[in-house]
């Protein structure tokens, strides 16, 4: 009768869970990386979006007929190192008919940058369409007058006049994005 023994079964078990012991040993931190590695390039990804929406929205970026909305405004709140600034745009987006706010502002309680967007002449009670673009932990807007350079507020009172840049600074676990976005004068 062919077969093998119980010690012969008990050896080939021990073997068999020392290499996977082993294996896992290696294998783990590797796997750690790999997930490490996967976050890290989603939070570039988010970054990317941010810059191509803010991009995207700077260059729809115009000023009301009646001259009644600021074309950018732009609050500055700094505590510390953070900066919880809030950016708002009057758009012409060729997607949507009329004129349209947009509003960047880093929630403070989730840490997440949302762009809220709704009608300029829409009532007060109709809620802006709200997207979390991004987790991060400093949102820094300037704006840029050509007479006395970078302004940490702008368009607060008339007459409403557009900036000749956007300097946008996020930060983040992996670390610091900025844009320069240029206002073009035909806008």
């Amino acid at each position: 009768m062919k077969g093998f023994t119980l010690l012969e079964v008990l050896l080939a078990l021990l073997v068999f869970s020392l290499i996977m012991s082993l294996t896992w040993t290696v294998l783990t931190p590797a796997g750690e990386g790999f997930v490490m590695l996967q976050e890290s390039r989603m939070q570039l990804e988010e970054q990317q979006w941010i810059g191509k929406q803010l991009r995207r929205d700077v260059n729809y970026l115009t000023q009301s007929e009646d001259k009644t909305i600021a074309p950018v405004v732009l609050s500055n709140d700094s505590r510390g190192d953070g900066a919880f600034d809030a950016l708002q745009m009057l758009i012409r987006d060729p997607m949507y008919p009329g004129l349209t706010l947009v509003r960047y502002v880093l929630d403070e309680e989730t840490n997440m940058l949302k762009r809220e967007a709704k009608s300029a002449w829409s009532r007060t009670h109709v809620e802006a369409i709200s997207w979390d673009l991004a987790k991060i932990t400093s949102f820094d807007v300037q704006a840029l007058d050509m007479a006395s350079g970078w302004k940490e507020t702008w368009g607060t009172a008339p007459p409403f006049k557009k900036p000749k840049g956007l300097r946008i600074t996020i930060r983040d676990e992996l670390g610091e994005m900025k844009w320069d976005l240029p206002v073009l004068v035909g806008q």
